[in-house]
């Protein structure tokens, strides 16, 4: 799409939202209150209207009409951009892969780091069953002086369901490429306490994709078998008292190849496809533990102490033409030991004082063999550590003529990396009951992952790297326009110093160093309008420029989103529901990607035949659009392409309560 063809969209999306405005004739009550609370910007409850952050907020109605599977599926219809190269999904916000992934407020990235969840050490893939999320809020924007390393690009927080009712429900689906998935959920409330069990069981065959020159192929080793388990248990004392124990279990294999067969099967001449055999099985297991007191606005107090554990590993590539060609992979361990504090004091009604601290310790194991005739190391290390201590305080006022301020710090120190502050300021002012306009300043500090310093496969050790450090600017707004429109607006710039990349240091090895300068720059715009009680339309556009001042430009080149666009259209009446979805992008480089653009529509339908029972149908990516969401820019092939998505898949489903 030309600049202009771009211009005239983002033109047609910001008018289209002060036409909708204008209407007196869809004067309904909209759907989305935007005096809703939200937790992750502030880290306690407060509303939209005196957030001074772009949150987004997408709820459990919404998740349950759009038949989203999982939470990839989920935030399709934000401005949350994906990066996926096959093995895992990474989020990118604001142009930056560096996010902080949150469940019910309890970290989930990897410090450990490992293959293929790029520098935001989390793999959204391995999350909870949706059946168990009541929310999902997005925070744009850095987050250091309150949640410490990785919040840099922004905050996904994934918010589980507490059952209030006695409800058993299960589900069976299957689609395309020999997909089944299973889903049974039960849950009640006796008295004070409160349970809710999940469990999803999926599998499916190797996925066929459309290449760049049109033809169908089949991605070989890509089939998947996983199963899933949530549990949470709440228990209430009285006097708002309360505590959750939450155990998440995820245990699955897949093919492990992360290059298209065909474009491989070409290079090496037609005889060797180097990734056939390689299989990853996995396990993961979280479980926390949050005791909670006197929750309500602007408070949000808990005491909680959690493991986070994850292995995986790589059954060994036995090709008999080359035994231990190019892959030397074989086991990862990480595991997560964590206890955090939080109190607030409303020490008067115009001030607030949240405060806390928070130990995590990172254990981290890996074993890899050497590729003898390519001289490539097998870097192994055992029982390798980052602990961190950290302190953090912010200061909330409300001001005279509904300003409200903020100042916040936070002390970090890193056994490996030393200790750090950071701080961040924010200003807001709500100009009325249905809009608020906002500024923020933040400090960044990213620490690198133990592989990056111990190295791992291709990668050299690097003993002396330091963490990442910059600060970003944001502007923005949110309002209610006439009639019930949701209009939301921000512009950031970010600069981030000693930026990390991996660059060659001989003979196929490479190692991580803190060689760049990244700059980034944009803005996001989203709309929600409710045009009837039937109707309702979602867009939204977003604009990332990436800046890289270092040895290979890599994320400069391999931004895949330099104008993001999304459009949704959701019809639900009686016993019908319908959710039409279109993502796309344009203004991508050629040398990463091999198409400037790409334009995705999902399609689904649900039929409800009786109180009990419903029928659905969902189609991803109905024009069997060929694309890729993970650049190939500085990949050592030299070649686009690499991590082709999935093509046209049709799922049929039921969905039966007892």
């Amino acid at each position: 799409m030309k600049k202009k063809q771009q211009q005239r969209l983002l033109s047609v999306l910001v008018s289209g939202a002060v036409l909708l405005s204008g209407s007196a004739a869809f004067a309904e009550e909209q759907e989305f209150n935007l005096d809703e609370y939200v937790v992750t910007a502030s880290r306690m409850p407060v509303k939209k209207t005196e957030t001074a952050a772009s949150v987004t907020v997408v709820t459990r109605e919404e998740i349950e009409k759009s038949g989203a599977v999982s939470v990839p599926d989920i935030l399709k219809k934000t401005t949350v951009t994906m990066q996926n190269d096959r093995t895992a999904s990474v989020p990118t916000i604001n142009g930056d892969v560096r996010v902080l992934v949150l469940v019910d407020g309890r970290e989930v990235n990897w410090k450990g780091g490992g293959m293929h969840m790029g520098q935001s050490g989390a793999n959204l893939d391995y999350l909870p069953s949706v059946d168990s999320i009541e929310r999902v809020e997005i925070v744009r924007g850095p987050a250091s002086a309150l949640y410490g390393s990785d919040a840099v690009g922004g905050v996904i927080n994934i918010i589980t369901r507490k059952s209030s009712e006695p409800v058993t429900r299960y589900s069976a689906e299957g689609g395309s490429w020999g997909l089944r998935r299973y889903k049974l959920t039960t849950e009640n409330k006796v008295g004070d306490f409160s349970y809710r069990i999940n469990f999803e069981r999926e599998r499916q065959d190797d996925y066929h994709y459309k290449r760049s020159d049109g033809q169908d192929a089949r991605a070989l080793n890509t089939a998947l078998d996983q199963d899933k388990l949530g549990i949470r248990l709440d228990k209430e004392f009285g006097n708002d008292r309360s505590l959750t124990l939450t155990i998440d279990h995820t245990d699955g294999r897949k093919g492990f190849n992360v290059m298209p067969d065909a474009i491989l099967f070409a290079k090496s001449g037609g005889s060797t496809n180097y990734f056939a055999n390689i299989v990853q099985p996995y396990v993961e297991n979280n479980v926390a533990l949050t005791y909670r007191w006197n929750q309500g606005e602007k408070n949000n107090n808990f005491i909680r102490v959690y493991r986070n554990y994850l292995t995986y590993n790589y059954d060994r590539h036995m090709d008999y033409t080359y035994p231990d060609y190019y892959f030397n992979g074989l086991s990862y361990t990480n595991q997560a030991d964590g206890a955090e504090w939080q109190q607030t004091w409303q020490l008067s009604d115009t001030y607030t004082l949240l405060g806390g601290a928070s130990w995590r310790e990172v254990t981290a194991d890996s074993v890899e063999y050497p590729i003898s005739f390519m001289g490539v190391q097998g870097y192994n290390y055992s029982d390798k550590k980052i602990s961190n201590r950290a302190f953090f305080l912010e200061n909330n006022w409300r001001l005279p003529k509904n300003w409200s301020v903020t100042a916040g710090v936070r002390y970090d120190d890193y056994t490996l990396f030393g200790d750090k502050t950071t701080a961040r300021i924010t200003a807001n002012r709500e100009l009325n009951q249905n809009t608020n306009v906002f500024a923020s300043w933040g400090q960044i500090f990213k620490t690198p992952f133990i592989a990056d310093v111990y190295g791992g496969g291709f990668m050299v050790p690097n003993l002396n790297l330091k963490p990442e450090t910059g600060d970003v600017i944001t502007l923005g707004m949110n309002t209610r326009l006439a009639a019930g429109t949701e209009l939301q607006a921000s512009v950031f710039s970010s600069r981030l110093n000693d930026a990390l990349d991996y660059i060659m240091v001989g003979t196929n090895k490479y190692q991580w160093q803190n060689i760049a300068e990244l700059k980034r720059r944009g803005l996001d715009i989203s709309l929600k309008r409710r045009l009837s009680p039937q109707w309702q339309v979602t867009a939204g556009y977003s604009y990332v420029k990436v800046e890289e001042q270092g040895a290979t430009e890599r994320e400069e080149f391999n931004n895949n989103e330099p104008h993001g666009y999304r459009l949704g259209l959701q019809y639900g009446q009686d016993k019908w529901d319908a959710d039409f979805a279109l993502r796309g992008a344009t203004g991508r480089d050629l040398r990463a990607f091999t198409s400037s653009d790409y334009w995705v529509v999902d399609l689904g339908v649900k039929y409800q035949i009786n109180p009990a029972t419903r029928l659905y149908l969902k189609v991803y990516n109905l024009t069997d659009e060929a694309y890729e969401l993970h650049g190939s820019y500085g990949d050592a092939s030299g070649f686009t392409g690499l991590y082709p998505m999935a093509g046209r898949q049709i799922v049929i489903g039921i969905d039966q309560r007892i």
